[in-house]
């Protein structure tokens, strides 16, 4: 038997056609530099975040842009509402330190008593009686050094029994007679800036005589305290109609002897301490002077400051 022919034509049965190509890989490459090229140059740029807000809300648009961007999205979370700034912080004026005037009656009869505050090199209001053998020299004396003086005004008291002394206010003189007493009490003592009642648990209740007083008193261009000894007196209210300065006592010092004065400067502090002043006022006895001396630390310990009664008049 003879042998058959070689031949290059595929057998029976076998593809016509190769699964293999030379160009493929070409194919291939140009491919994936197409894609390349839409992803990096045609996909629309990265949507910027808003501060405060979710990347992107969930649904169809969600859906594209984590096709796109390869980023998982994130659910929408409502931007809350920006909360107020707080108001600024206002500064708080810094509170005044506390002051307290010490106003000392009587003046102008006993020496010892009175001469004995000379010592006190502290800021205090001499309230000196008009018609006194010292009345003169202890005003000019508490002058010299560097004290407050005001003329100390006799007014009638309830007790008809009890005499106020020479040169006082009565409600049975006319008009005229109080005009000219007022005005020659007022001239016996010099270098007077103010003026507070003597008693007068009476005539501080009588509006006429107090309108009489404060006329005279907004001419002589002085102020007036009050020496509250009764609750009753007219004299704060008729000073503020007339114009007059006026202030009114807080704490009687010496009531109840001097024994009781650190108690009473005490009940002082704490007054000065609540409504940011206080007037304090005691007598020319015997002991009250010592008794204030021993209790001025007490000040210095409390932060208040001592002043001039004129200091404390509105």
């Amino acid at each position: 038997m003879a042998p058959q022919p070689q031949t290059k034509l595929p057998l029976p049965g076998s593809s016509a056609r190769s699964f293999f190509h030379p160009l493929l890989p070409l194919v291939f490459l140009l491919f994936c530099a197409v894609q390349h090229f839409c992803w990096f140059q045609i996909t629309p740029p990265l949507p910027p975040l808003i501060h405060g807000e979710a990347d992107f809300g969930i649904g169809a648009q969600a859906t594209v842009e984590s096709l796109l961007y390869s980023r998982r999205p994130q659910p929408l979370i409502p931007r809350l509402p920006a909360k107020p700034l707080p108001p600024p912080v206002e500064e708080q004026p810094l509170h005044a330190q506390a002051q307290v005037a010490i106003i000392i009656d009587d003046l102008g009869f006993v020496r010892e008593p009175t001469e004995a505050f000379w010592a006190l090199e502290v800021p205090l209001t001499f309230a000196v009686l008009p018609w006194g053998r010292y009345s003169q020299d202890h005003a000019h004396e508490a002058h010299l050094r560097g004290q407050e003086v005001i003329l100390h005004l006799p007014l009638e008291p309830l007790d008809p029994q009890t005499d106020p002394g020479p040169g006082a206010l009565r409600s049975t003189f006319s008009p005229e007679q109080l005009r000219h007493q007022i005005r020659e009490n007022l001239a016996a003592i010099p270098e007077i800036s103010g003026v507070n009642n003597h008693m007068g648990s009476k005539g501080t209740q009588d509006r006429e005589l107090m309108e009489l007083v404060m006329a005279e008193l907004k001419m002589a261009d002085l102020f007036f305290v009050d020496s509250m000894t009764i609750h009753s007196s007219v004299a704060g209210s008729v000073a503020q109609e007339y114009s007059v300065p006026s202030a009114a006592r807080d704490v009687f010092l010496d009531g109840g002897g001097p024994e009781t004065i650190l108690i009473q400067i005490e009940r002082l502090i704490e007054q000065a301490q609540v409504e940011g002043s206080a007037i304090g006022i005691a007598h020319t006895r015997p002991g009250v002077a010592e008794a204030i001396a021993a209790a001025l630390p007490l000040f210095d310990a409390a932060g208040i400051e001592l002043v001039h009664v004129s200091r404390l008049v509105k």
